[in-house]
C-alpha cells in the first residue's frame, strides 16, 4: 500500500462517517469538509503510524493531502538515511 493510501485511510476513519473527495491532492483539506479537530487527529496519527514529529512550522503547510504525502516520504527518506 502506499503512502497515499494509507494516509486516505487514516483520513476517512477518521472523517466517518463523512468520506471527503480526495481526488485532488492539491486541494486544502479543510475546504473538503475536515474541521480543525479533524485535521488535528489527521496529524497525531500520522505521527504515531510513520513514527515522526510535525512542528508548529509544518503544521501550517500541511494543507492538502499533497502536502501530507510529500512531507510524510520526505521524512521517511531522511530517517531512511540516518539509518
Amino acid at each position: 500500500m502506499s503512502v497515499k493510501d494509507e494516509i486516505v485511510g487514516i483520513i476517512d476513519q477518521i472523517c466517518r462517517p463523512q468520506k471527503l473527495d480526495l481526488s485532488d491532492e492539491t486541494k486544502p483539506l479543510v475546504h473538503l469538509g475536515l474541521d480543525s479537530l479533524d485535521y488535528s487527529s489527521v496529524l497525531l496519527a500520522l505521527e504515531d503510524r510513520y513514527d515522526v514529529t510535525i512542528g508548529e512550522a509544518e503544521i501550517e503547510q500541511l494543507a492538502s493531502l499533497g502536502d501530507l504525502v510529500a512531507f510524510v516520504e520526505k521524512q521517511a527518506a531522511a530517517s531512511g538515511a540516518n539509518r
